[in-house]
C-alpha cells in the first residue's frame, strides 16, 4: 500500500483549518486521519489540530501493547473499542480546550473527524463524525462509504430533496454532528472492504468537503484512473478544486491498495 495526503487553503479562505496525518502505529498497521475545523478564525484551526492529536494519541495508547514482545490485539472488538475511545478522547480535548478561554471566543468550536485504520492483512475500519468523507475508488466507480452527518443528508433521507439538490443547497455546510461541540459525540464505525475487485485493488480516499463539493465524481474518477503517481493524483484533485473556485479548504488523503 501507498499513502499520500495534501491540504490546501483554497482560493477564498485566509487560513487552512483542515488537519490531516498518516501514522504507522504498528508494523503493517497504518492510521489515516482528516479533520475539518469550524468555529471562527481561531477556533477551527485549533479544533482540528487538537482533535487530530488527541485521537492519534489514544489510538496509540489503546492498540500498541506496553510489552514490545506482546502480540497486538487487532480483533474487531478491540479495534472498534479503540476507535470509539479515541473519538471520545478527541471530543473531550476539543470541548475542554474551548472552555479555557474565559472570553468565550472559542465556544462552539468543533471539527469533523474521518479516520481509517488499515492493515496489510486486508482489513480496515473507519470512524466518522461530520461531513468529511471516505470513498472507495475503482476506475469505473466511486462509492461513498461514510454517511454525512448534515442537515441536507437528513433532508435527502426523508425524501424532502434529491441528492442532486443537496449538492447545491445553501445549507449544505450545516452539519448535525461534530467533535467538540458537546460533552458526548456519536461516531459511526464501519468495516471497510479492501479486497481487490475483478483483479483491481483501487483506492480509498478521505477528503474534506472542500474537494467533493467542487469536483464532480466523474472528474475524481478520471484523475484516479490516470497513470500518474499517487502524489500527482492528489495534486491534480486539489488543483481541480481550486480551479472550480476553491471556496473552502481542500484536503485529500489517498490510500493506494
Amino acid at each position: 500500500m501507498r499513502f499520500y495526503g495534501k491540504s490546501d487553503v483554497g482560493i477564498i479562505r485566509h487560513e487552512n483549518q483542515d488537519s490531516f496525518g498518516i501514522y504507522s502505529l504498528l508494523p503493517g498497521v497504518t492510521l489515516c486521519v482528516v479533520c475539518d475545523g469550524m468555529g471562527g478564525y481561531a477556533g477551527g484551526s485549533l479544533a482540528s489540530k487538537t482533535a487530530l492529536e488527541a485521537f492519534v494519541a489514544m489510538m496509540r495508547e489503546t492498540l500498541i501493547p506496553d510489552n514490545p514482545a506482546a502480540v497486538p490485539d487487532l480483533s474487531e472488538r478491540s479495534v472498534r473499542n479503540a476507535l470509539t475511545a479515541s473519538a471520545d478522547a478527541a471530543n473531550y480535548a476539543v470541548f475542554s480546550k474551548a472552555r479555557e478561554k474565559e472570553d468565550g471566543s472559542l465556544n462552539g468550536m468543533g471539527t469533523t473527524l474521518n479516520a481509517v485504520l488499515i492493515t496489510d492483512s486486508g482489513f480496515a475500519w473507519s470512524v466518522n463524525v461530520g461531513d468529511s468523507r471516505l470513498y472507495r475508488v475503482f476506475s469505473d466507480r466511486l462509492t461513498q462509504l461514510t454517511r454525512d452527518h448534515s442537515m441536507v443528508q437528513e433532508m435527502v433521507d426523508k425524501g424532502a430533496i434529491t441528492a442532486e439538490d443537496a449538492t447545491h443547497s445553501p445549507i449544505r455546510n450545516i452539519i448535525t454532528r461534530a467533535v467538540g461541540v458537546d460533552t458526548y459525540v456519536d461516531a459511526d464505525i464501519i468495516g471497510v472492504d479492501t479486497s481487490p475487485e475483478n483483479g483491481e485493488a483501487g483506492y480509498l480516499m478521505i477528503c474534506s468537503d472542500g474537494l467533493y463539493t467542487c469536483v464532480p465524481a466523474e472528474k475524481i474518477l478520471s484523475v484516479l484512473s490516470s497513470g500518474n503517481t499517487i502524489a500527482k493524483k492528489a495534486d491534480r484533485l486539489v488543483s481541480a478544486a481550486r480551479k472550480a473556485g476553491g471556496p473552502d479548504n481542500i484536503t485529500v488523503l489517498l490510500i493506494e491498495l
